[in-house]
């Protein structure tokens, strides 16, 4: 992880994290999004179905953080715009890689994502307060910024921004998350960059797919 995540680790501990994972899970778990569905709709009913979630499976998911992850698994992967955060990620290296690489890549990275976070959602205790920031859509647009900020009991508000693409056939789906202006993908990028450049993306693909799990 990048000195900036573990920076704002170290300042919010998981909770912000938490809510938004959470809050992509429940955006996937949900329902498919459809073409007529806008990005801020799509989030806002998210943290409503957030709450509910919480209350009524923290208890299973908490005992069961194996079937947390393959929950996640399941839903998550086909609604993100995986080969945009994979390109993202990848920069200038993307189109050295192989096909096979880079799709080993992605898996491996949105799965390390999903164990990462996927343990913050139970830091979430209610006491936060979530407020959207006015957004307008740019019909033509294929991406979309939606705005927000995390408001924590004795603290300043933290900005969570989500990144959406608008798919070919017109559905929405996220490919990034800002926290405090910090870009998830691009902070990963910059790390595994320095990895690709001193090891190569072999290298960082197979270290990312014998990483130790507890599934």
């Amino acid at each position: 992880m990048t000195a900036q995540l573990l920076r704002l680790h170290d300042r919010l501990g998981m909770r912000v994290l938490g809510i938004v994972l959470s809050a992509v899970m429940l955006f996937v778990a949900a329902q498919p999004a459809r073409a007529d569905q806008r990005p801020h709709t799509i989030l806002h009913e998210t943290v409503e179905q957030l709450l509910a979630e919480l209350d009524s499976n923290r208890s299973t998911l908490a005992a069961d953080k194996c079937q947390l992850y393959s929950l996640v698994n399941r839903l998550v992967l086909p609604q993100f715009a995986v080969d945009k955060i994979s390109r993202l990620i990848l920069g200038a290296h993307f189109k050295a890689a192989s096909p096979d690489l880079r799709n080993r890549f992605t898996r491996t990275f949105m799965d390390l994502m999903i164990r990462t976070y996927a343990t913050a959602m139970f830091e979430y205790t209610g006491q936060e307060e979530i407020e959207y920031l006015p957004f307008v859509l740019d019909e033509s647009a294929r991406t979309a910024l939606v705005q927000t900020r995390v408001r924590l009991p004795g603290q300043a508000p933290v900005p969570v921004d989500y990144a959406f693409l608008r798919s070919v056939d017109g559905r929405w789906q996220i490919y990034d998350v800002r926290l405090d202006g910090i870009s998830l993908v691009l902070s990963y990028r910059r790390s595994y960059d320095q990895i690709i450049r001193s090891k190569g993306l072999e290298a960082l693909v197979h270290a990312l797919e014998t990483q130790d799990t507890d599934c």
